[in-house]
């Protein structure tokens, strides 16, 4: 087949929606061994593509890509949610023409400048030979301007790792929405690089999950988008995303609430006051009291918080990760696509926005930080708890019913890790099926155990990133 333009290649995507794979693969005359990359190369023999790892987009006019969603349990506004389930891995980074390279002339836009993205819905429940594509479009970076804005300085955030002779320190949570992600069979797939005798991962360029979320939200489903702190490319050229977000923050800082509050003209009193400013100061002016549902925050992964520090220079709260499923969790692999954890803090920024209660009773704005958590600290530290975690989980968790009526465990607590420990994420503690519990894959280990509990249910949990080791990336910000 040859494709003249986009809408032909567009016009021939829409023929595949809804047909199940295996009757793609049945019509096409397929044989495909294996499932774990069948639905992406199904849509490539759609039109006649055969694999090969050329440096031109795949039919000359459109690079072609395939990509998981999946449904999620909460709703907003009434509305299903969906998100993406995994990044869009694009091509292999060849660090010696990368840094010879400028971004409008690059083999990164001249392989991906348009794309046909198919996305097809993750089922766990059925057969992946029933499996269908959903939703097909045509995505061109540059018909949105501030979107690549950002991707051209993600780009040039990567390359001058490579021209510093640091490939070997890329990466996810350095950049925004193009990442930098690992390709290789394992962590011994390595790479030469032009300005350094380390050996660097392989890698390749790759849309972020959160960024495919947002994608899939904003242009195949429809949802209504979140406010925006970047109302036009103009704002965003010549600087990175991160400065924008410095530049907007940094005026403020020196300044107390009330001080904040009368420059914005707020006269609620709402309990979370901070993040109220918090938005304020990033140039949002709608009504919204809290500090999420930020466009570009859930492009770029980047999880915005609050920190409140009192007179004594120390924060109580430790930081909530998304709860985890049991029974997802102990079939996880850590380091790959399937562990969730792993996933979500190596591409993950968090946007620390630090308030200071003073003796004289006066909060401060100290100014805000954004923070990756380290591949040392992902792979050490955080990687022995979940692997604790899964351990305890696999073998049955233990149970204690104290005479106070609350129930302990056997997870990792607050004070016996540095960085990370296990509990409850859950509005209420429940032993039962509920909508606070989730299925344990074995059956927990009781002690006392009330006669109206489960074995088979526990608590909704999740990680939580320690206090102590948040104030320990913040302190230089305190007094």
């Amino acid at each position: 087949m040859k494709f003249k333009s986009k809408e032909d290649v567009h016009n021939r995507a829409i023929k595949i929606l809804n047909k199940p794979q295996k009757e793609l693969i049945e019509e096409l005359n397929m044989h495909i061994k294996g499932n774990k990359n069948a639905m992406g190369d199904v849509f490539e023999k759609w039109f006649g593509k055969e694999k090969d790892s050329a440096s031109k987009p795949d039919l000359g006019v459109v690079e072609l890509k395939a990509t998981p969603f999946k449904k999620l349990k909460k709703t907003k506004n009434g509305k299903v949610q969906y998100s993406a389930k995994e990044r869009l891995v694009l091509n292999i980074i060849n660090y010696f023409d990368l840094v010879k390279e400028d971004f409008e002339h690059s083999h990164f836009m001249s392989k991906n400048n348009t794309l046909e993205i198919a996305f097809y819905e993750y089922l766990n429940n059925i057969p992946k030979s029933e499996w269908f594509f959903k939703y097909v479009i045509i995505y061109q970076m540059q018909k949105s301007p501030v979107d690549y804005e950002i991707i051209k300085k993600d780009w040039e955030t990567i390359q001058a790792y490579v021209r510093n002779g640091k490939a070997e320190d890329l990466n996810e949570g350095l950049t925004n929405y193009l990442a930098a992600c690992t390709k290789g069979k394992n962590h011994k797939s390595l790479r030469e690089q032009p300005y350094s005798t380390n050996m660097a991962k392989q890698r390749a360029f790759s849309f972020k999950a959160s960024f495919m979320t947002r994608l899939l939200r904003d242009y195949v489903i429809g949802n209504k988008k979140n406010q925006a702190i970047i109302k036009s490319s103009s704002d965003i050229q010549g600087k990175t995303l991160d400065q924008l977000i410095y530049d907007r923050l940094d005026p403020f800082i020196g300044k107390s609430t009330n001080q904040l509050k009368d420059h914005f003209g707020i006269t609620n009193k709402a309990k979370n006051i901070n993040n109220v400013l918090a938005r304020r100061m990033l140039g949002l002016k709608d009504s919204k009291n809290n500090i999420n549902g930020i466009d570009e925050f859930e492009k770029a992964s980047i999880i915005p918080k609050t920190i409140q520090v009192n007179s004594n220079k120390k924060n109580r709260e430790s930081m909530s990760l998304p709860p985890f499923k049991f029974k997802d969790l102990v079939n996880q692999t850590w380091g790959n696509d399937s562990c969730d954890l792993y996933n979500y803090l190596n591409e993950s920024k968090f946007l620390f926005i630090v308030f200071q209660q003073m003796s004289n009773g006066d909060n401060i704005f100290k100014g805000a930080l954004l923070h990756h958590i380290s591949e040392n600290i992902l792979n050490n530290d955080i990687m022995k708890v979940w692997i604790d975690t899964k351990n305890k989980i696999k073998q049955g968790v233990e149970l204690n019913y104290k005479k106070n009526g609350t129930v302990s465990n056997n997870f990792i607590k607050l004070n016996n890790q540095s960085v990370i420990h296990v509990r409850p994420h859950a509005a209420k503690s429940s032993y039962i099926e509920s909508t606070n519990s989730n299925q344990l894959p074995t059956p927990a280990k009781w002690k006392n155990k009330p006669s109206n509990y489960s074995d088979d249910y526990m608590t909704t949990q999740s990680f939580w990133i320690n206090n102590s080791y948040i104030l320990n990336v913040i302190k230089k910000l305190i007094d």
